[in-house]
């Protein structure tokens, strides 16, 4: 992938996160959600105070000049102050993205590596040369491909939560704790993205098994193996990897669930709270950097599959 190219796909993710940003800006402030009204209604502001904060925070303004006075904030550096705290939204998102970002990182890893397996195997299914035991467990993989794709991920969570919990009972260090509270809401989330991947890597596999260069491999006699399954492998695993940067707004997504459900600190987590409280500014910032992550995660992909590939380096150019 070329400089421009880079370059391009760089401002294409300036204007999707400045849509993504402008249609939460717009959906908070015609909503019926007013987070002075919910301030009055928790007794934590008198009537003349909740005035003062309107006009403070401009809401007493046309609607047009307080996107505005957001995209100028926005420019200058100033995603503005939670409604709630009172504190710079920017140090709060920091504070639980220590949090965020190793959950969804890791959850990333884990869904590439459980596509890439479990497809393998799956595909195996109507491979001739493995045994009847081998294409039965490719079978009950293909099903449970299936089924992961389909489940949702606070079902899936409770599963691993009751699964977990002689584990979690018998961990006395505070390093199992935290090793545990990170891969359980990890794997929660790489379930999910790990079986569309999955689907993606035994389609893939498949159709490389009857392509000339797999065949002419297995007639000059390379035996049947992980060295032949390498060769049909490595033409499934751009497409894996493309794919595997669109789940990354799934993982994104899902960090509010498993966040919740796990109970554990992070932007997730925070997202629900200030969505509930009206918290405009937080909601927007955190918003933002979602969609950064998500366009991130895709560039990361594309020049990933682009490497392993040099057919798309060729599209690209």
């Amino acid at each position: 992938m070329t400089i421009a190219r880079v370059l391009r796909r760089l401002g294409g993710s300036l204007v999707t996160i400045w849509l993504v940003t402008s249609l939460v800006f717009f959906a908070l402030r015609l909503s019926h959600l007013d987070p002075v009204a919910a301030l009055l209604s928790q007794g934590l502001a008198t009537p003349a105070q909740a005035s003062a904060l309107r006009a403070s925070l401009h809401l007493d303004r046309p609607l047009l000049q307080q996107y505005s006075d957001f995209l100028i904030g926005i420019l200058h550096g100033d995603m503005g102050r939670s409604l709630f705290s009172g504190q710079p939204v920017v140090p709060i998102i920091l504070s639980g993205l220590q949090f965020t970002a190793p959950l969804a990182a890791t959850a990333w890893v884990l869904a590439i590596l459980l596509g890439l397996i479990l497809g393998s195997l799956a595909s195996r299914a109507r491979a001739s040369e493995v045994s009847s035991l081998m294409r039965l467990t490719a079978r009950v993989l293909n099903a449970l491909l299936a089924l992961g794709t389909a489940t949702p991920v606070t079902w899936s969570g409770l599963l691993i939560l009751w699964a977990a919990v002689p584990v979690l009972a018998n961990a006395t260090s505070g390093l199992e704790r935290d090793v545990l509270g990170l891969m359980l809401p990890a794997l929660t989330l790489a379930i999910a993205s790990g079986s569309s991947l999955g689907r993606v890597t035994q389609a893939g596999l498949l159709a490389a098994r009857i392509e000339p260069f797999h065949l002419a491999a297995r007639a000059r006699g390379l035996p049947s193996g992980w060295r032949l399954e390498w060769q049909a492998l490595r033409t499934t695993l751009a497409p894996v990897i493309s794919l595997s940067g669109v789940e990354a707004a799934f993982l994104l997504g899902g960090t509010m669930v498993t966040e919740t459900l796990f109970s554990r600190p992070g932007l997730g987590r925070m997202l629900v709270e200030a969505i509930l409280r009206g918290d405009y500014p937080l909601v927007q910032a955190i918003v933002a950097l979602a969609a950064a992550g998500y366009a991130l995660f895709n560039l990361l992909a594309d020049l990933i599959a682009a490497w392993l590939d040099p057919r798309l380096r060729e599209e690209t150019q």
